[in-house]
């Protein structure tokens, strides 16, 4: 694809997987301070404030200064909405026999992938900062369908519409630093403005620790409890998910004109965790946070190992 630098990724298997399990690792580190009481659950808000707001913007601005915007990119943008939009209306459609406020559940509980906190650092780590272009491209529509489209769709099925619902939808979107910092970007592509070289400097340094920062803070926040009663309902969202995830994967490699490399990191994100905004939402609109939260969690461990996966088997 002209002007992307695209080159398919062909590092050795063994790299991959050292790449993948030092990300692994992170986590872990993060799980056993946390059991040992160094860390906490409530640090988690202080982590990712920093991840959200300070380390992933940086390495965004980092990666982004002086690119080019191919026009063709967009694609991504669109799929993401499409795809995610598709998945919230499965969920609504299979939930149709139980009311109104288990599809709002659905709706916000289905689709939506964690590119910046998670996918953006992961795949960074693993194949280089270059793929953090095609991650944030695909997530500009997932944000938009995710704290969008799909957030106004779950609050107006939960309450009954009233004249603030559309200024929360909005406040949800535009109070996202990772989504402002999109905007941004796509602001500095379109004009072809570059940031100057000691500000670069200083986004590089930063940037630099969002890979660590921000598996520490899945770490952290990593819950699997959930009661038995719950478990089926959560079995079959995740069955759902993944079968999707199987039939996109299919279609994007086949289907998707793009080079070889987009496509390997696009199938990639199709098992991306789900959002960390879909638990507040949840908990916005007083629904299940239990399950939201376990099914983000659950989510997270098949990412940490499918993603790897899936590079070994198309990269």
């Amino acid at each position: 694809m002209p002007g992307t630098g695209v080159q398919r990724y062909r590092g050795p298997v063994t790299e991959i997987l050292v790449k993948a399990l030092a990300m692994v690792a992170i986590i872990a580190l993060a799980v056993g301070l946390k059991r040992t009481g160094l860390l906490r659950v409530t640090d988690f808000r202080v982590l990712s404030t920093l991840v959200l707001w300070v380390t992933l913007p940086a390495a965004l601005l980092t990666a982004f200064n002086g690119f080019a915007l191919d026009p063709g990119l967009l694609v991504l943008t669109g799929l993401a909405m499409v795809l995610n939009t598709l998945q919230q209306a499965i969920g609504f459609l299979l939930a149709r026999r139980h009311g109104r406020r288990e599809q709002a559940f659905a709706v916000i509980n289905s689709g939506s992938y964690n590119i910046g906190a998670f996918s953006t650092p992961y795949l960074a780590g693993i194949i280089g900062p270059h793929a953090m272009i095609f991650s944030t491209m695909f997530d500009i529509g997932g944000a938009l369908s995710t704290a969008g489209s799909g957030y106004a769709w779950g609050t107006a099925l939960a309450e009954p519409p009233h004249s603030g619902w559309l200024r929360r939808v909005l406040l949800a979107v535009f109070r996202s630093p990772v989504f402002v910092t999109y905007l941004v970007l796509v602001a500095l592509m379109v004009t072809h403005l570059r940031l100057p070289d000691p500000v670069i400097t200083l986004t590089s340094t930063v940037g630099a620790a969002n890979p660590y920062l921000a598996m520490t803070m899945i770490g952290v926040g990593l819950e699997l409890k959930l009661p038995s009663s719950k478990f089926r309902r959560a079995l079959k969202m995740l069955a759902v998910r993944y079968a999707f995830a199987l039939l996109a994967t299919a279609a994007v490699w086949l289907w998707l004109p793009m080079a070889a490399e987009i496509r390997t990191i696009v199938c990639m994100l199709m098992f991306a965790p789900m959002a960390s905004m879909l638990s507040a939402f949840t908990s916005r609109l007083e629904m299940d946070l239990e399950l939201s939260a376990y099914l983000t969690s659950v989510t997270i461990l098949v990412g940490i190992v499918a993603m790897p996966v899936v590079l070994l088997l198309l990269g």
